[in-house]
């Protein structure tokens, strides 16, 4: 029982196996029509590929037939209403007649079927690239040079011109026959010196100035 069970599977697989490769062959298989009507062939020139199948139908009332040129098919007699059909499986073009009517003629295209392109897998959408904004590099305000704070100049206070002292007045006494005291005469003062000094301190002052202006001046 289990090795009838077991070959019944492998049967059942290899049935379902060829048919499933057969399938792309059904569905790649076409059938294209041809019509036999006023005792003509319509359409006269049919194109079709390899693998596909032809079918013509008697519109007429009376019978026909669809043979080939060089013996490739015959249907043989197709009466009215009917209809016959032959399946192609080499390229080539095929001329062929009605053998109960000779003036009757058409013609079947027979293309070498191509193999269907792969389709290619769907390509992924591109990654967005993040564009980073440039940084702007800060600018620091401008920086204003330090002003040099005036130095005040030290002043010297120029020397305060000092009196020379005057000599003390000498008594002189000069002997005098009379009784009468001598009258003390003072002596003159130094009248020359006192200018120069003070020249000189001018002079120094209008100096230590001028160096306190250049002074002041420079950066």
């Amino acid at each position: 029982m289990a090795v009838r069970r077991a070959v019944v599977g492998w049967a059942a697989a290899l049935v379902v196996s060829g048919g499933l490769l057969a399938l792309p062959l059904v569905a790649l298989a076409a059938t294209s029509s041809v019509n036999i009507q006023n005792s003509a062939f319509a359409p006269a020139t049919t194109t079709v590929r390899v693998g596909d199948t032809v079918t013509w139908t008697n519109r007429d009332a009376f019978s026909h037939t669809s043979t080939s040129d060089t013996g490739t098919w015959d249907t043989g007699v197709i009466r009215a209403g009917a209809a016959s059909s032959f399946t192609f499986t080499v390229a080539g073009t095929f001329a062929y007649h009605c053998a109960i009517h000779a003036f009757m003629h058409g013609t079947i295209v027979v293309q070498a079927a191509t193999t269907p392109q792969p389709t290619a897998p769907p390509t992924a959408p591109p990654t967005p690239v993040r564009t980073v904004p440039p940084t702007i590099a800060p600018t620091s305000p401008p920086t204003t040079a330090p002003t040099e704070a005036p130095t005040a100049q030290a002043t010297t206070a120029a020397p305060s011109p000092t009196a020379a002292p005057a000599s003390a007045p000498a008594e002189t006494s000069s002997p005098s026959p009379s009784t009468v005291a001598a009258q003390p005469t003072p002596a003159p003062t130094g009248g020359g010196v006192a200018p120069l000094v003070i020249g000189a301190a001018l002079l120094a002052v209008v100096a230590l100035g001028a160096i306190a202006f250049f002074l002041a001046r420079r950066p």
